[in-house]
Parts: C-alpha cells; sequence; structure tokens
C-alpha cells in the first residue's frame, strides 16, 4: 500500500511538473514567435514597398525569426494594429507616434504607453500638390475645393486635417476625398481632384512621372500658417522641396515634416529587437541602394533626433553600435 502511494504520488508531481513546463513554454512562445509581423502600409507607397524588400532580405538570411509584411493604409491604421496586437512592429509617422504615445490630439485620453520606437529610417515631407490650370498657387486657394487626402487610417490624412486648420480652412469648407495612393494620383492625373496631400519621402516617384506629363505645381507651408501649425504641433519641422526635386520645377518649396519611425510595443523581446536590428542594418547598404531616400549610414542617423521612449533592445543595440546620443 505504501508503495502504491509513493507511485500516485510521483505520478501526480510528473504531471504537475510537465504542465508547468507547457505552460511556460507557451508563454515563451507568445513572446518569442518565429515570426514577426509588420506593419507596412499600401503597396504603391514606400511603407508598402520598403517592407516587402525588408522582409524578403530577412527572411533570405537564414536567420530566425522571419519576418511578414502585412500591408495597411498607414501610420495612424498602424497604430491600432500594434496597440490590437495584430502586429509586432509597424512604419510610423513621427508625429503621429508621438500623439499616440505621449495621448495627445486624436489620442487624448487614449495615450498608446505601450508603443516603443526601435528607431529612425528616414525623413518624409508633406507635399501639396496640383496642376498649374487650377489657379492654386497658396494654402488659402484650397478653400472650396476638392482634395485629396490619401486614405482613412493614413499619415497624410493625418497630416491634411492639421495643415488646413493651421491655415484656417475649416473641413466644411473643401471637399475631402480619402483615397489610397494609387487612386489619389489618378485622380489628380484626371482632373477629378483639385489638389492632394501626400506625406512622403521626396522626391514621391508618382509625383515624378506626373510632371513629366504635365506641369505640376507644389503648395508651400509658410509663412503664419506653417507657424501656428508648429506651435500647435511640435512634431512637425520646417523644411525645403529643393528645386529640381520633380521635373520642371525651378524653385524651391517651403513645406514641414517629420521622420518615419519604426515602432514596436512593449510585447517584443528586447533580445529578439536586439538581434532584428542588427539583422535591418546588415542589409542596409543594399536597401539604400534601392531606396535612396534612406540615409547612407544608419549609426549617424538612426538614433537622431528622437523624444520619445526607446525600445529597452533598441538602447541596448545602440550601445553595441557605440552610438553616442
Amino acid at each position: 500500500m505504501k508503495k502504491l502511494l509513493l507511485l500516485v504520488l510521483a505520478l501526480l508531481f510528473l504531471c504537475m511538473a510537465g504542465c508547468g513546463g507547457q505552460g511556460k513554454e507557451q508563454t515563451r512562445g507568445n513572446k518569442l514567435s518565429k515570426e514577426l509581423v509588420l506593419a507596412g502600409g499600401q503597396n504603391n507607397g514606400a511603407y508598402g514597398s520598403l517592407g516587402t524588400d525588408l522582409a524578403a532580405l530577412l527572411n533570405g538570411d537564414g536567420k530566425q525569426p522571419q519576418l511578414k509584411e502585412t500591408g495597411g493604409s498607414g501610420s495612424v491604421a498602424n497604430v491600432e494594429l500594434l496597440a490590437q496586437g495584430r502586429a509586432d512592429l509597424a512604419f510610423i509617422q513621427s508625429d503621429v507616434a508621438y500623439a499616440a504615445i505621449i495621448g495627445t490630439d486624436r489620442y487624448a485620453g487614449q495615450a498608446k504607453e505601450n508603443l516603443q520606437v526601435l528607431g529612425v529610417l528616414y525623413p518624409e515631407t508633406v507635399q501639396i500638390v496640383t496642376y498649374d490650370v487650377t489657379g492654386i498657387r497658396k494654402l488659402e486657394d484650397l478653400r472650396g475645393r476638392t482634395l485629396a487626402v490619401g486614405a482613412a487610417g493614413s499619415g497624410s490624412a493625418y497630416d491634411a486635417r492639421q495643415i488646413l486648420e493651421a491655415a484656417g480652412i475649416p473641413e466644411d469648407e473643401v471637399r475631402i476625398q480619402y483615397l489610397p495612393v494609387e487612386d489619389e494620383v489618378k485622380a489628380l492625373k484626371e482632373g477629378t481632384v483639385d489638389a492632394v496631400f501626400v506625406t512622403s519621402e521626396l522626391p514621391y516617384q508618382a509625383f515624378k512621372e506626373l510632371a513629366r506629363q504635365r506641369q505640376l505645381m507644389l503648395i508651400p507651408i509658410e509663412g503664419q500658417a506653417a507657424d501656428d501649425l508648429l506651435e500647435a504641433y511640435p512634431r512637425y519641422r520646417k523644411t525645403v522641396i529643393p528645386a529640381g526635386t520633380y521635373p520642371n520645377q525651378t524653385k524651391p518649396c517651403n513645406s514641414v515634416g517629420m521622420d518615419c519611425l519604426l515602432v514596436a510595443t512593449d510585447r517584443l523581446d528586447a533580445d529578439y529587437a536586439r538581434s532584428f536590428l542588427g539583422r535591418v542594418w546588415s542589409h542596409w547598404g543594399e536597401l539604400h541602394s534601392k531606396y535612396p531616400f534612406l540615409p547612407a549610414d544608419p549609426k549617424q542617423s538612426f538614433f537622431k533626433g528622437l523624444d520619445l521612449p526607446l525600445a529597452p533592445g533598441a538602447e541596448q543595440f545602440k550601445k553595441d553600435q557605440k552610438v553616442s546620443s
């Protein structure tokens, strides 16, 4: 009887140990998945194409985890994908990321405090484009016009609202169309909209192609409107679209810009983040050759000008690379 009791106790102990080990492994599996999901963007935009190529490079290096790029509308939508746990990484404009993490503007009272920055990818510029025949030359001329502002959930649409506000143009005094990148450019080409807002890299390839066919006009963001915009939304910075960025563009154009950030959440294991950044940097030269708007040397740009919390793994990687603050 005593032997039987000892046998039962031993079996119970083994079962409990097995269950405990299984639970531990499952928790670890949730944190250290074999695949990371990257929320990129629209296929015809930089977020989508850069994300797709980054995934292809990383998935071909024989290391784990694999990277899966999932398309989307853009920065605002990507914040939600991260917050909902449907993505591990995302490309997000720095003005949108700041508002989400701090809890301002559309995120007032609902801050996404678990978002963490891995680094800066490249600079982005707000571009408001029309054709010369529309007569639109300044922000005030947009009043009463039909405007394409990007897809719903995009950073372009987010910025357009703030810029119109700074220019003193209520949304009910313009006709807004939320169009994805491909449809936005098509609408401008066909004349079904008077102007388009795009926040993107320079040059924006679709505008470059259009400018070879017809005379495009860039609408400046300057003067009091620019000052009011930066006072209300200080994550913007003043910038200039240089002359010659587009065919037949003979003069520079004042505008505002921000950065495209690589963002994660506190669910991403620090060692994974550290390793992931090492892999990204190892392919940086290949990415830069195809996307020249990426800075040539990530060591000089990736951690520059950040005023948002870095993920612990990114902090460690920064130390590994001996990048000064």
